[in-house]
Formats: structure tokens, C-alpha cells, sequence
């Protein structure tokens, strides 16, 4: 089933949910994260999304991935490793139009050498996606768990398997 939640939001409206998110810690060769920029809101966010129903892990992973960025994981070459899960209170985002999501965010940390990929500008989730060095990141612009996972890799060094 292609778009999960725009299927179960049309069932229930705008009331709570909770749903299952792949996103990519995606770290270039000088250790910068790439962020989008999101339309909704304003704030940064690291590239990803829920699952649709029956959608392997991996695949949803990719598939959104190259949705919001351009890149193709399957043609590039990457390192693609678990990094951890987050869940919890933490995960409550309320979307402009009033619909409340709970998110289980899966994380992958993915290493790409960005000197020779080419990343979309934007799409319509997001007004600019590009690299940022830790220290040029607002974390209080951040959404759901993205702070709380920087901060595990970049303050904490915790390197994978994390698990909140």
C-alpha cells in the first residue's frame, strides 16, 4: 500500500497515531550531516519518512532517501549502517493542518562521498537540503529526535546501536 498515512488519515482525521519512520544520519568525507530544510515548518530534519504498510525497512529507507534527496543508495557507493531507534514522547509531531503523529524513528547512519553526488536542491517536502558542519546547527530548529541523534553522534561519539 503506497502512502500509509495519507490512508489512515483519511480514516481517523487529524487525531493521533503513532507510525514507524526510516531516516538517514547521512555523513559526508568531512563529517558534515545533510539536513533539509522542511516546507511545513521551517525546520531542519534529517532525510526520511514513515513506512508504508508491508514496506521493508531497507527499501523504505532508500525509497524515501531518494525522494527528498536525489540520491540513489543503490548507485552510489555508501557505507549504510543501523545506528539506532528513538521513540517515546519525544517523537509527538504536530503537523501545520493539525494532524498528530508519534514517531518511532529508525536511524541509519549512511557514509556517501559527497564531492562527486549531486543532491537535489529542494522538492515539495522541503525548501533546501545541503551539508551542515555541527557547530553551524541550530538544534532548537530541529525536529522530533534529529537533535537528540546528533547530539549522540557528534557530543556523546556513541558510533551505533542506540536505542531510547
Amino acid at each position: 500500500m503506497e502512502d500509509y498515512i495519507k490512508y489512515i488519515r483519511n480514516l481517523i482525521g487529524h487525531k493521533e497515531i503513532m507510525a514507524i519512520a526510516v531516516c538517514g544520519l547521512i555523513l559526508n568525507e568531512k563529517d558534515e550531516v545533510l539536513l533539509e530544510t522542511r516546507s511545513d515548518n521551517l525546520k531542519l530534519s534529517f532525510p526520511g519518512g514513515a513506512l508504508n504498510m508491508g514496506e521493508n525497512i531497507l527499501d523504505g529507507l532508500k525509497r524515501e532517501i531518494k525522494e527528498e534527496t536525489g540520491i540513489d543508495l543503490d548507485k552510489i557507493n555508501s557505507e549504510i549502517d543501523f545506528y539506532g531507534i528513538y521513540s517515546g514522547e519525544k517523537g509527538k509531531f504536530i503537523y501545520p493542518n493539525g494532524d498528530i503523529t508519534f514517531y518511532t524513528d529508525i536511524v541509519f547512519k549512511i557514509i556517501i562521498d559527497s564531492r562527486t553526488l549531486k543532491i537535489k536542491e529542494h522538492d515539495n517536502e522541503s525548501l533546501e537540503i545541503k551539508f551542515y558542519k555541527f557547530d553551524d546547527i541550530n538544534l532548537d530548529n530541529l525536529v522530533t529526535f534529529d537533535k537528540e541523534v546528533l547530539l549522540d553522534y557528534y557530543v556523546n561519539k556513541i558510533d551505533k546501536n542506540v536505542i531510547r
